[in-house]
């Protein structure tokens, strides 16, 4: 077993472990995304993305002044946005609650959904990009959902920041920061109301390393917001050294061959997905 893949147990951070990687070797490719005709349109290094988390978390850290221990639900479309805005929150202490970001399909049954889970976990920011926040707006006034409604849904009164536009603020460094709860996973709520699980650093460091013995280059379209494809395809890539590429389920969907040929590309040695795949 190489130095990247032995035992992170001791550790008791996750983000310990991704700095420690990123001094092993900066310039690896950890994260890329790809369109549905599998080209690359955002990638990230072990450091340029300690760089962005950085940024983000200084952002956050100067502009809302968001404390240690305080959820916030990250509400994005697929991409590494989520997942640069969820590192920046465990800098910070802060507690990320992915959720499904509500698209015009199903939109009121999944606005009902992401409105019960911020208020459930008592988030204090939601945190997502410029082009899905004007989408949500507009699928809003598209629907005319009644002022009445707007006023008692919890997500309308939160704070919903642009991480996208966040690029540090000079000076302002946030303090070292640490919380044992990783991030909050809500069940899909498809038959009853969502119902949240609190997943640990040392949760994920341990499953990793019980579950992952080398360097890994995945694949995978699986839902960012899901945990089966956050954690095994972002946190342990993360945790072991290994690199990871990412696809849109919608993408996949459209044109199911992308998933194969992204495996032959890229010399992947691991990918899952469930049956119907």
């Amino acid at each position: 077993m190489n130095s990247a893949a032995k035992s992170t147990t001791a550790t008791s951070s996750v983000l310990d472990v991704l700095r420690a990687n990123a001094e092993r070797h900066p310039d690896k490719l950890l994260y890329a995304f790809l369109d549905k005709h599998g080209r690359t349109t955002e990638s990230y290094t072990y450091e340029s993305l300690l760089r962005r988390t950085e940024e983000i978390a200084s952002h956050l850290y100067a502009t809302h002044r968001l404390e240690s221990g305080q959820r916030v639900i990250l509400v994005y479309p697929p991409g590494l946005e989520m997942i640069c805005a969820l590192f920046a929150c465990v800098r910070l202490g802060v507690i990320p609650v992915p959720v499904y970001p509500p698209a015009s399909h199903g939109f009121a049954a999944a606005l009902y959904k992401m409105d019960f889970i911020a208020k459930d976990c008592a988030a204090a920011a939601a945190l997502t990009d410029r082009s899905y926040l004007w989408s949500l707006k507009l699928h809003r006034a598209r629907r005319s959902l009644s002022s009445l409604a707007t006023e008692r849904s919890y997500t309308a009164r939160l704070p919903w920041i642009s991480t996208d536009t966040a690029k540090g603020d000079a000076g302002v460094a946030p303090p070292a920061a640490h919380s044992e709860i990783l991030f909050l996973q809500y069940t899909s709520g498809s038959t009853n109301d969502p119902k949240g699980v609190m997943v640990t650093h040392r949760n994920v460091i341990s499953n990793c390393d019980a579950v992952v013995d080398h360097d890994p280059v995945t694949v995978s379209w699986l839902p960012q917001y899901h945990d089966m494809g956050l954690i095994a395809f972002y946190f342990f890539m993360a945790l072991k050294g290994g690199s990871n590429y990412g696809a849109s389920p919608l993408d996949f969907i459209q044109r199911p061959v992308l998933w194969f040929e992204a495996i032959s590309r890229y010399r992947a040695t691991a990918s899952a997905a469930p049956n119907f795949a």
